[in-house]
């Protein structure tokens, strides 16, 4: 198994000059091709100037370089800017060659076959968590689907397990400093239940969760661990809430997860 990632700072947070071999440019360049995580569609260059903070030259500059680079694709008429095909080039070499992603996948595929619920991997990355892989089931919306998903860690059971691997004055301290908001009715946004939640999840070894990102979905998630006993991912299993009320995802589906997780940890 391979070590456990060191979260990386978000682009726009990083000090201009903290480091000499920070290069700065490349920081801002970076920001342009951020903006379009918040983006359905596309943008404009003064959607562009307001999210990345940056001056209109600076940001035409950078996106004409994109757009050369093949990394945006911009719109003759409407003179909007999308995320060009390239950008999934780059998702494709790191799955491709990620120890972690091709140690666990032959397994999550088997787990989903058994099951026939969906499964996923993910990592923590600063406050958020990161989806590595996904393997839908029918009933899942295109963006349930896809890799690369960004999601707050305290908003669903996945992330609720990677936040377990905190001790409590970490978990304090996330809980302090990160915004919530509701996705559905029934989102718990009180930070100090949230914060009881992940604790409950450390000491059970697995993490539940009813209603919190869609109506009607449940969740269960394990750590996953490497030979030394280090978290470095969660695995977890979404199903439908009146399909798998929580005793049976107890019964069938956490046992399966943790034998799952402890077959990957021994790869």
């Amino acid at each position: 198994m391979p070590r456990p990632p060191a979260a990386a700072p978000a682009l726009a947070d990083t000090p201009d000059g903290a480091n000499p071999l920070y290069v700065a440019s490349l920081g801002k360049a970076m920001r342009v091709l951020e903006a379009f995580r918040s983006a359905r569609e596309t943008l404009g260059l003064t959607e562009l100037v307001q999210l990345t903070g940056m001056g209109k030259s600076a940001v035409q500059r950078f996106t004409h370089t994109w757009e050369k680079l093949g990394y945006l694709v911009k719109d003759p008429q409407t003179r909007r800017y999308g995320l060009g095909p390239r950008v999934v080039e780059l998702g494709y070499f790191f799955l491709r060659s990620d120890r972690l992603v091709s140690l666990a996948a032959p397994h999550l595929v088997a787990l989903r076959e058994r099951c026939g619920l969906a499964v996923n991997m993910s990592v923590l990355d600063g406050p958020e968590m990161i989806y590595l892989l996904r393997l839908p089931s029918r009933q899942l919306t295109l963006s349930e689907m896809l890799a690369g998903r960004r999601m707050p860690a305290w908003s669903n059971s996945a992330g609720r397990m990677l936040l377990s691997q905190l001790d409590d004055i970490a978990l304090d301290h996330y809980f302090a400093t990160t915004a919530i908001s509701a996705y559905t009715a029934r989102t718990d946004t009180d930070p100090a239940r949230l914060a009881d939640e992940v604790r409950q999840a450390r000491s059970q070894g697995y993490a539940l969760t009813r209603d919190q990102v869609l109506l009607n979905q449940v969740g269960a998630a394990v750590l996953l661990r490497d030979d030394l006993r280090r978290p470095v991912a969660a695995l977890n299993v979404t199903a439908a809430a009146d399909e798998y009320p929580q005793e049976r995802l107890v019964r069938e589906i956490v046992p399966q997860l943790l034998k799952t997780a402890y077959a990957i940890s021994g790869t």
